[in-house]
C-alpha cells in the first residue's frame, strides 16, 4: 500500500524529510506531525502524536507554487511504529483525490 501513496512504481519525484526543509512542510489540521517520511505528487507518509482513522477523508495543507495549499486526501493506513515510556508514535499514510481517476 505505501507503494501507491509514494507511487514508486510510477517512478515520480520524491522527496524525503531531509530535501524538504527548504520550504514550508505539509501539515495535518488536527493532527500533530513529528515528522515527515516521504511526500510525493499523490501521496504523503509522515509520522504522528495521534492516531488517524483509515478510510476517512482528511484535508492537508501542501505545498503548491510557493504556498499552503489546501486538498482532500484519504487515509490509507495508520499504524503504531514505536512504542516508548513517553508515549506512542504512529506513522500514517495519505492518498491525495482526485489525481487517481483517470489511472483506474
Amino acid at each position: 500500500m505505501a507503494a501507491l501513496v509514494i507511487n514508486e512504481r510510477r517512478r515520480e519525484e520524491r522527496r524525503g524529510a531531509p530535501a524538504q526543509s527548504h520550504g514550508p512542510e505539509p501539515q495535518v489540521p488536527g493532527a500533530r506531525v513529528l515528522e515527515i517520511i516521504d511526500t510525493s505528487p499523490h501521496g504523503l507518509r509522515c509520522r504522528l502524536s495521534q492516531a488517524v482513522r483509515p478510510g476517512r477523508a482528511m484535508p492537508l495543507r501542501l505545498p503548491l507554487a510557493g504556498g499552503l495549499v489546501v486538498q482532500s486526501a484519504f487515509v490509507v493506513r495508520c499504524v503504531v511504529c514505536r512504542l516508548s515510556r513517553q508515549g506512542v508514535q504512529y506513522e500514517a499514510a495519505w492518498a491525495v483525490e482526485g489525481r487517481w481517476s483517470h489511472e483506474y
